[in-house]
């Protein structure tokens, strides 16, 4: 290894916050696969998200899987308001050599790229699919008065913009951001997702699904961009084959009601089960217990579910808006479709009357998983980028 850096990741919510998505957990995972590299990294955060994980102290540094973490007590306002970080990113921003700030519209992330700036300080912005085109369409008027204000400050000045797919590069180039970019994807530990056969078993028994029944599953929170609406339309027509949809995450929006209507009128809605987001073991066994996992999103930056169903052994089917789709495509370890009902349809149905054809991914996903996202490979892709933008900066 070369030199050893001393990070400091600035992102407003941390794991483990589940329920505020993926990059709580990519963002943890590539914090502790630095730390085994052997470099010093620490974390600013809120407590937003875990007012019931009682044993985490607040506003003081704790060792959490290696990295050093302060979880900062939130305060009353808009958003996720915590003066704490602010304050502490402001007095000590000096004292690392590089700082990386996960997420854009965050009204905390405008103190780190400040103090950044102020003491010559090297910092990387994560948007996260934050300033791709389907964001920009929700409350545009208030994020271009914000973006004036306060992101355009915090993008223009960042010595890298960090993107996890092409597609959000892509969708990025119409900001002209003067700053480098590079793309590194999201890591997952393949030690940690790994099928768990006996306990899938258990779970299809628990859930009272038969062994012979086709389980569609769909894991994360349910929200409009998820297009999960599309699903009604595509199982209604599938109505006469033997098939279980399974959602497992929190509602967001509103979407599980207007889901379950959906379902209801189709008189589909005995087939499908609604489970609450859960602890990251307990997915292990209902990916293992799925025959096939589906994400029509109406964007995705990455898509950090695709990656754990397959490193499952689950195979996938995701939209052409799932930022992965290029990687799937090229892979071969799972399928593009387009948003299309019909085309969905088709698709599903022939794998319900030919499941074969998912068994050469289920049998090579996972080694594909290993070799391109372990957290072993992503950290180090990672921390050598950290070392030469340091080192070119000097």
């Amino acid at each position: 290894m070369t030199k050893k850096l001393k990070i400091l990741h600035y992102i407003a919510v941390y794991a483990p916050a589940w329920k505020f998505g993926g990059p709580v957990l990519s963002v943890s995972q590539l914090c502790e696969g630095l730390v085994s590299l052997g470099h010093e990294v620490e974390v600013f955060t809120s407590n937003a998200g875990l007012s019931s994980q009682r044993e985490l102290p607040v506003n003081q540094l704790i060792i959490r899987n290696g990295v050093k973490v302060t979880y900062f007590a939130q305060a009353t306002g808009i958003g996720i308001n915590c003066p704490g970080m602010e304050e502490s990113v402001t007095a000590r921003a000096k004292e690392f050599d590089i700082i990386h700030v996960t997420g854009v519209w965050q009204r905390t992330s405008g103190a780190a790229c400040i103090a950044a700036k102020k003491h010559c300080v090297p910092y990387i912005i994560s948007p996260r699919g934050a300033l791709g085109p389907y964001s920009w369409r929700q409350k545009t008027l208030k994020k271009l008065a914000y973006y004036l204000w306060q992101e355009r400050f915090n993008v223009i000045n960042a010595a890298s913009i960090h993107y996890t797919s092409k597609q959000e590069l892509e969708e990025c180039q119409w900001l002209k951001l003067p700053g480098q970019t590079f793309i590194i994807p999201n890591g997952i530990n393949t030690k940690f997702w790994q099928p768990a056969l006996e306990e899938a078993k258990e779970w299809r028994k628990s859930n009272k699904i038969n062994e012979d029944e086709f389980v569609l599953l769909n894991v994360g929170r349910l929200h409009h961009k998820k297009g999960l609406d599309l699903l009604p339309q595509i199982l209604v027509s599938l109505r006469h084959l033997n098939w279980r949809m399974v959602f497992v995450g929190g509602d967001d929006d509103g979407t599980q009601e207007k889901l379950k209507q959906a379902f209801q009128s189709a008189n589909l809605l005995d087939r499908v089960l609604f489970l609450e987001r859960c602890e990251p073991r307990q997915l292990l066994a209902v990916y293992t217990a799925a025959n096939l996992f589906v994400l029509p999103s109406r964007h995705e930056n990455f898509g950090n579910v695709v990656i754990e169903a397959l490193a499952c052994g689950c195979p996938v089917l995701i939209s052409d808006q799932v930022g992965l789709h290029d990687e799937v495509i090229d892979s071969g370890m799972g399928w593009v479709i387009p948003r299309v009902a019909k085309d969905w349809a088709d698709f599903i149905s022939g794998v319900i009357h030919s499941p074969e054809r998912l068994q050469t991914i289920k049998y090579s996903s996972r080694s594909w998983v290993e070799d391109v996202f372990s957290i072993e490979t992503t950290a180090l892709e990672m921390a050598n980028y950290y070392t030469k933008l340091c080192e070119k900066l000097c």
